[in-house]
């Protein structure tokens, strides 16, 4: 019998049994790594038993993250007044800051993510000082920002260690398959076509298509980087899975706009048509799969109908966010 299909098939089990650690599994992986002479799956292994310092960690370890703070206010004569734990508002920062703001690089081994995962709870990353002036600056009535941080969900930290055994899984599987059962074989004869099996399974993480858990059960797929592969499709029955950026932004949306409707310069036909559109939106929010064009379709109309109150000094800011989204939902 082939030893290293033995050896495949016992870290294949050992992925699929919820009761193995990865990082155990991911020992064995790397004794497979010399078994078979693959330097890349050698590289990446060693990555996640060990860490990826001072390295650009792959996409599926860049996780989403919700932003809050500590505010204060000088109410004069020594007086000051405090909000905690206050949800940010860093849509309005430039791009680059605001996008460095939604995410984080988890460079962490799977061993420490494992331990944070059954430690529970949620995770804060402390927000350098400097980045409190440039969110300081969005705020109204002289709130100044004293602390900020960065908090991320448990279930996103599964979704890094879902996503490593996933794709291994579909690595070994296909490795398998090409190696076959022979009690002798010559791996050198399948080094280019292992290569291409990694590249195509493990080593494509890096090419920005991920799965990254939101919520309870709950995988989607996200695509981000120049180099990222995105199937599009049209029409009305399509599916497609959200980005995750995207749909975070356009639910903290629809919610301040539901709050604002009723200071928006409105009749009262145009506010029944936005809530309507805006059911609609939930509606596809709260499937598994929501459909592309419907969403597009409603935030239009959202769009169409504001652009004609489009004097209220509420409007313009409703609007650039609007454009991104319809952007975003094609």
């Amino acid at each position: 019998m082939n030893q290293t299909i033995d050896w495949i098939n016992t870290i294949i089990k050992e992925l699929v049994d919820p009761e193995t650690k990865l990082k155990d599994t991911l020992l064995k992986v790397q004794v497979l790594a010399f078994k078979i002479k693959n330097t890349k799956l050698k590289e990446w292994v060693n990555n996640e038993l060990n860490g990826f310092i001072g390295k650009e960690v792959p996409s599926y370890r860049k996780i989403p993250s919700a932003v809050f703070g500590n505010l204060i206010q000088d109410r004069g004569f020594g007086g000051m007044m405090t909000r905690n734990n206050h949800a940010l508002p860093i849509e309005y920062l430039e791009k680059d800051l605001r996008d460095a703001m939604m995410s984080v690089a988890m460079n962490s081994s799977v061993s420490e993510l494992e331990h944070m995962i059954e430690k529970g709870g949620e995770y804060q990353i402390n927000i350098p000082h400097l980045i409190h002036r440039e969110i300081t600056k969005l705020q109204s009535n002289g709130w100044v920002v004293d602390s900020a941080w960065q908090e991320i969900s448990l279930n996103s930290i599964e979704g890094i260690i879902s996503a490593i055994k996933s794709h291994l899984l579909t690595f070994l599987l296909e490795l398998a398959d090409e190696i076959g059962e022979n009690e002798k074989i010559d791996i050198m004869e399948h080094k280019k076509k292992i290569d291409n099996l990694f590249d195509k399974t493990i080593g494509n993480l890096s090419g920005e298509t991920i799965n990254i858990s939101i919520g309870t059960d709950n995988v989607q797929t996200v695509n981000t980087g120049d180099n990222a592969k995105l199937n599009v499709a049209k029409g009305e029955n399509v599916t497609q899975t959200l980005n995750v950026e995207a749909q975070q932004e356009l639910t903290k949306f629809i919610e301040e706009l539901k709050l604002q409707l009723d200071k928006l310069s409105l009749d009262t036909d145009d506010q029944t048509d936005i809530i309507n559109e805006i059911s609609r939106i939930e509606t596809q929010l709260s499937r598994q799969q929501p459909k592309y064009p419907i969403i597009n379709e409603a935030l239009k109309v959202v769009n169409g109908i504001l652009i004609g109150v489009a004097g209220n000094a509420m409007t313009p800011p409703i609007l650039e966010r609007l454009s991104w989204l319809i952007g975003q939902f094609q």
